[in-house]
């Protein structure tokens, strides 16, 4: 597959299909007369049925305009880093896919995978155009992590239930080629919050007043911020929430799923943390709260994908 960077949906490359040729496309003004002035002096211009296509339109090159010049061929996905959704679209409309459907049911699919690659989309640190990105929050770690193995196992849930033969085979090889993509760049990703808060955990204390809130809040993050982790371990994190989404069957599994990966998040982003330590719920609660757009956006994902079945 060749990524098209003129590809912005199934719709709209639908509605470019029905369009004729430019070169079939008749002028309406054809065998009409004007008058033009050229040097003092009168001409009559006859227009001709040809429309020629104004040259520098598209001077501008779709890689440059999408932000993408850095590419690596041999990573398909690294050509729409904030866009990943168009790359699985792209394929199912080449693959005819979408042939069968509606418009509407077209829409559907699109929305799911849109939903689906949103999160791990915003982990991107390329530039990019976004077309379709709605997560707002900067997300942590921990988020990255359980937003690759989340996304992986509803993209491979979406293959499983809706496509079938050589279109799910191909499918499924895009989603190894995500998985590829997004791995290095979720184990690696740290949000700016983290990263100030482990800057400010090497700093000795100033001795600066402060109140018994604030003196709490900032035992609680120091201890956070001195907290490392392995590649390994977040290697193997990552797994642990992607058998626990793949388990997914059904509404019920998934309410269950959440909050054993809510638990797992937590333990793991506390480990540097006894729970016999004063700060110890106040730093669960404290992940807890960031972690809840994430939660909520993967519910959301999932919810649409299980009412398709």
């Amino acid at each position: 597959m060749k990524i098209d960077l003129g590809y912005i949906g199934a719709i709209v490359a639908r509605n470019r299909d029905k369009m004729p040729p430019v070169h079939e496309i008749k002028n309406p003004l054809a065998g009409q007369q004007v008058e033009v002035n050229r040097n003092g002096q009168a001409y009559k211009l006859t227009i001709s049925d040809e429309i020629k296509q104004v040259q520098g339109l598209m001077a501008i090159p779709m890689e440059k305009f999408f932000h993408v010049e850095n590419v690596d061929p041999s990573d398909i996905f690294s050509y729409r880093p904030k866009d990943q959704w168009l790359v699985f679209s792209q394929y199912l409309y080449e693959s005819k896919y979408f042939d069968s459907l509606s418009n509407e049911e077209v829409k559907k699919v699109e929305s799911i995978l849109q939903h689906i690659t949103d999160g791990v989309d915003s982990l991107s640190p390329y530039l990019g155009i976004s077309l379709f990105g709605i997560s707002k929050e900067q997300q942590h770690s921990y988020e990255a992590h359980l937003e690759l193995a989340s996304s992986t196992a509803a993209l491979q849930y979406f293959s499983d239930t809706f496509l079938s033969g050589d279109v799910k085979k191909g499918f499924d090889q895009l989603i190894q080629d995500y998985v590829r993509h997004n791995t290095k760049i979720a184990i690696n990703h740290q949000s700016v919050e983290e990263r100030f808060i482990a800057a400010r955990a090497k700093i000795r204390s100033l001795n600066a007043p402060l109140t018994y809130q604030q003196s709490r809040e900032l035992s609680m993050t120091n201890k956070l911020g001195k907290t490392v982790y392995t590649q390994a371990e977040i290697e193997s994190v990552i797994k642990n929430y992607q058998e626990m989404f793949e388990s997914i069957q059904n509404e019920e599994d998934l309410s269950g799923v959440l909050a054993k990966a809510k638990e797992q998040l937590l333990s793991f982003a506390t480990k540097g943390i006894s729970p016999r330590d004063i700060d110890y719920q106040l730093a669960r609660d404290f992940v807890a709260q960031r972690a809840d757009d994430t939660f909520n956006r993967i519910e959301n994902y999932w919810r649409m994908l299980l009412q398709e079945k």
